[in-house]
């Protein structure tokens, strides 16, 4: 099995003129329906991070925390492979590009 973790950043000052947390519904809304869309994505899971950052952190720590999370497992690595090019994902790419700072992502067999 392949595991999918995308980590999305949004911006305080979306370049499509809605705040933040609409933004952050829009695409959760949105990541909720890809298993229909991409049936190889066998079983995901969705999150909202919690508000604030942690309270102590080291004067020379530079994380970028998210905002929303996406957790997605197929079975093989060619199905995880056929998502960045499929429809469901490019549609998502064009939702979200002018909501995001930044995605973060990493793949792994568990």
């Amino acid at each position: 099995m392949i595991r999918h973790i995308s980590v999305f950043a949004f911006s305080d000052t979306p370049k499509n003129g809605k705040t933040k947390a609409e933004n952050i519904e829009t695409v959760r809304k949105y990541l909720e329906g890809v298993p229909a869309l991409y049936p190889a994505m066998k079983a995901q899971q969705i999150g909202v991070a919690i508000p604030g950052d942690p309270p102590e952190l080291p004067p020379d720590a530079c994380p970028i925390f998210g905002d929303l999370v996406q957790i997605a497992d197929y079975e093989t690595l060619e199905d995880c492979n056929g998502y960045p090019p499929s429809k469901a994902h490019m549609d998502l790419v064009a939702l979200s590009d002018p909501m995001l700072d930044k995605v973060t992502a990493i793949d792994f067999e568990f």
